[in-house]
């Protein structure tokens, strides 16, 4: 079993605050189109604090880091890129890399802090959206709020009213989707499931303790079929590889195949499916899967990275983040990222069950399905993750 160092001390404010902010910029709600040279700013933030602690990069951290370097100037070269477009995904990398080392040993405290208060607030905001009067209330309010960041003016002014922290659509049929701080339910259940993760496996948390009732209620009122089945393979890892009496194991796996079968029936899970499956516009998860693959194979070694619109023009968004990965970065540099994924989970999982590592991995690809997040600055730091023996010591 790989020795892991434990670290307590007291979380610092400023950790809560990059963490919180790297979320948001990882495709938030408001944030978007905002502030889109912020790493050149965050750089020298991050390594005062790196350096003050005195902190050393890994071997392998700084071979990662050259790899990737060493891709995008093989990029920039291929496609006519220019050596300034490569300014901020270098920053970007090594604010990732240097943060990660920074929160490894307090991660799975902050963030769970930060995802359960945020969760809470979200889940008391969608109640009260669910009355006439409540939802009118909060509509004027957040109208009266800028969207901010250009593309958002521009472009998504129809789509959302936004609390910050809490964005409300324009339009809906029936129930409104909690979407959280972002414009997507199926973003926000990636946060709200490995919260709960988090507080399963690596807190060693009951399913009914008070933490994992609000993600999981949470979780529930964002209507993600993804977000569903990736908190079922939660549930498998929970019942098979937690601590818990042989009886509760017993009683939890009825419980959860009675849950998957009725959640299986509703309309929205099943419409959703058939329609996703059948759909092969660039749009549909499935459909995106063809579209992405017909660009990777154009370039299926070192991928397109920041150059992508260089060959294929603007309109490239299609919400798949299993296969976007691969057409950014290429199938090799692709796999070695999925690998350190699972490798890092034993800093919010711990190392004591390799089933329940696959379980958490498993879920996030599933999360990644229907999300163009997997080279989000906040994916990127679980990927460094795989490189840091210091966890949180509970």
């Amino acid at each position: 079993m790989e020795q892991i160092t434990t670290y307590n001390d007291k979380t610092k404010w400023y950790e809560y605050a990059i963490l919180l902010f790297i979320i948001l910029w990882s495709g938030g709600g408001f944030t978007y189109g905002l502030f889109l040279e912020w790493m050149l700013y965050m750089m020298p933030i991050v390594g005062i604090i790196f350096f003050q602690r005195d902190y050393k990069l890994s071997n392998s951290t700084i071979l990662l880091i050259g790899v990737v370097l060493s891709v995008h100037f093989l990029q920039m070269v291929n496609f006519g890129g220019a050596i300034i477009n490569l300014i901020k995904p270098t920053c970007l990398l090594l604010v990732c890399a240097i943060f990660a080392k920074i929160i490894c040993c307090k991660f799975v405290k902050v963030y769970l802090d930060l995802v359960c208060f945020i969760s809470q607030v979200c889940l008391v905001l969608w109640v009260i959206c669910l009355f006439p009067l409540g939802l009118s209330f909060l509509r004027s309010i957040a109208s009266q709020f800028p969207l901010l960041g250009w593309d958002n003016i521009e472009n998504n002014t129809n789509i959302v009213d936004t609390l910050y922290i809490f964005s409300i659509p324009q339009d809906f049929k029936g129930l409104m989707r909690n979407s959280g701080p972002f414009w997507e339910p199926g973003r926000f259940t990636i946060y709200i499931t490995l919260a709960l993760a988090i507080n399963l496996f690596y807190f060693k948390e009951k399913i009914t303790s008070k933490k994992s009732l609000v993600l999981l209620l949470t979780n529930l009122t964002t209507f993600s079929t993804t977000g569903y089945v990736a908190t079922a393979v939660l549930f498998v890892g929970y019942i098979f590889f937690s601590n818990i009496k042989k009886s509760y194991k017993f009683i939890l796996s009825v419980i959860l195949l009675v849950v998957v079968y009725y959640v299986g029936q509703l309309d929205f899970m099943t419409e959703k499916i058939a329609e996703q499956s059948a759909d092969d516009s660039t749009w549909s998860r499935f459909g995106a899967i063809a579209y992405h693959w017909n660009q990777i194979t154009q370039s299926p070694i070192i991928g397109f990275g920041p150059f992508l619109s260089n060959v294929f023009g603007d309109e490239l968004f299609s919400p798949n983040g299993l296969t976007d990965l691969m057409r950014y970065y290429g199938i090799p540099l692709s796999i070695v990222f999925y690998y350190l994924l699972y490798r890092g989970t034993k800093v919010y999982v711990g190392n004591s069950h390799k089933g329940a590592n696959v379980c958490v991995f498993v879920s996030l690809l599933l999360l990644c399905f229907s999300q163009t997040i997997t080279y989000s600055p906040f994916f990127m730091i679980l990927y460094f993750f795989a490189f840091n023996t210091y966890t949180y010591d509970k």
